[in-house]
């Protein structure tokens, strides 16, 4: 135990450095509760006060979060210790409690994450939890493709999923491009003339010149640009074993001068290199930029946020299809999964378990979706009605697309979501996620901004970035 504890020390100083960029039969499924009636609540496991991390499940604040694990209580009858720290400090805090020894038996986390904290040792194996959930073991509820797709090479399966993490994609003002009169737009000149018109065309009508065509958070999200050459996010073996890094190859040379010219012609956002996405998304909220790069899921929450302050407004986001490149590619960046796991020291599995069971029921999606019974939600002869609380919540209270095939949201489907969604699912496709994915796109991140701000010429950018990847050997053949 003291030199997993050593190893984690290790880790979470990496992870200091590196923090996310900052994711059996049908019959026997329990049927949701009638409409109107409180949910039957399931025996608890006796004696088990389950502890758990959280950076996206719970409540909106301090006190709803408190109502939120007392909800899990009504419905469950399990008692939960639910620490949920801000988002920018989650991994530093998770880690540094594990590094202390401290044993935590349920785990949000990310995909990045799980990758360093799995070679560990630390978490427990959730094959039979699964196999032994009629839920979870449903393939009405859960795709058993996607139960093989994280299951390792031991056999096992370490996690549980968290929700549908959908993708990113080209998300915009669609009243702005209405009331232009634009086309949608189909390659990288047309992406150009659309920043152009959001840029000069006062879209907000404020007869001011002060919108962006595009604003991004660094180059965390231009995936749709690169996927115009082919380029995909992060990691890609070549059949030769080599592992490179396509944002890092001389064939992201012409997006690199691409993007700056934007910059250089004021259609993109000029605080593009200090943004994080809470700046970026603030633009848009505000009127200042049309177009970011970003979760289908926040198609519906930009709609339903401004919606819920102002009924009547005009304001409305839809997604768009990326750019085509000169024989038709285009790439989109699938999310990556966000997972819950158990601790392997943990003595309360069987409550875990039930939790994770719980999670993927039909309650459990009510529940991290539009939220609290009473507080978030009502429900009148079979109806279901936000409250004024649950509709500035957007319902999100951790999965506000949960990952069952069977959910389907009493409240109805948030404007434009699926045909966003539709337009990830054609396009997108997973990153394969390496222990020095991190570090190495923080590389060709820390390069490729200089590239767009003109600080370097793209190809010297990408030359830097080679020769950095390589100093660390994370690039390399096996």
């Amino acid at each position: 135990m003291e030199q997993q504890r050593e190893r984690l020390l290790v880790v979470a100083a990496l992870l200091l450095v590196a923090l996310l960029a900052l994711s059996a039969c049908t019959a026997a499924v329990p049927q949701a509760p009638a409409a109107g009636e409180p949910a039957a609540e399931a025996p608890a496991v006796e004696g088990a006060t389950l502890s758990a991390y959280t950076v996206v499940v719970g409540g909106k604040d301090p006190e709803e979060h408190e109502l939120f694990q007392q909800e899990i209580k009504r419905l469950t009858g399990l008692e939960i210790n639910m620490v949920k720290p801000p988002g920018s400090e989650y991994d530093q805090k998770l880690v540094t409690a594990l590094a202390a020894g401290e044993v935590i038996d349920l785990m949000y986390m990310t995909t990045p994450s799980f990758e360093r904290l799995h070679a560990e040792g630390l978490f427990a194996p959730l094959t039979q939890c699964i196999e032994n959930s009629p839920i979870l073991s449903d393939p009405e509820v859960i795709d058993p493709a996607e139960w093989e797709r994280i299951r390792r090479d031991d056999g096992e399966i370490y996690a549980v999923f968290n929700k549908d993490e959908g993708g990113l994609l080209p998300i915009a003002r669609c009243d702005w491009i209405e009331k232009l009169g634009i086309d949608a737009p189909q390659n990288l000149d047309d992406y150009r003339a659309l920043f152009e018109a959001f840029a000069s065309q006062d879209p907000d009508g404020n007869g001011q010149d002060d919108t962006y065509g595009l604003t991004l958070a660094g180059i965390y999200d231009i995936q749709p640009f690169m996927g115009v050459y082919g380029l995909k996010y992060g990691y890609v073996q070549g059949g030769d074993g080599c592992w490179d890094i396509p944002w890092a190859s001389e064939e992201a040379i012409p997006v690199y001068e691409w993007l700056h010219q934007l910059y250089a012609d004021g259609l993109l956002d000029p605080n593009f290199a200090t943004n994080n996405t809470a700046a970026a998304r603030e633009l848009i909220f505000s009127d200042r930029a049309g177009m970011m790069v970003y979760w289908a899921a926040w198609v519906g929450l930009f709609n339903e946020q401004v919606r819920a302050e102002n009924p009547d407004t005009e304001f409305t986001m839809c997604g768009l299809e990326p750019p085509k490149g000169e024989n038709g590619q285009a790439l989109l960046r699938a999310g990556d999964d966000g997972l819950w796991t158990v601790h392997v020291d943990s003595q309360n599995m069987a409550a875990a378990c039930q939790f994770l069971e719980f999670y993927h029921s039909p309650e459990g999606n009510i529940l991290s979706t539009l939220g609290i019974e009473g507080h978030d939600y009502t429900v009148t002869d079979g109806n279901y009605e936000l409250t004024e609380v649950g509709a500035s919540h957007a319902m999100d209270h951790g999965a506000p697309y949960p990952k069952s095939l069977k959910w389907e949201n009493p409240v109805g489907t948030p404007l434009n979501v699926p045909e966003a969604s539709a337009i990830v699912r054609q396009y997108g496709q997973l990153q394969t996620v390496r222990e020095t994915t991190q570090p190495a796109m923080d590389i060709v991140s820390q390069y490729g901004v200089k590239a767009i701000l003109g600080e370097l010429t793209a190809a010297d950018a990408v030359a830097q970035m080679q020769q950095e990847l390589q100093a660390k050997e994370y690039v390399s053949c096996q």
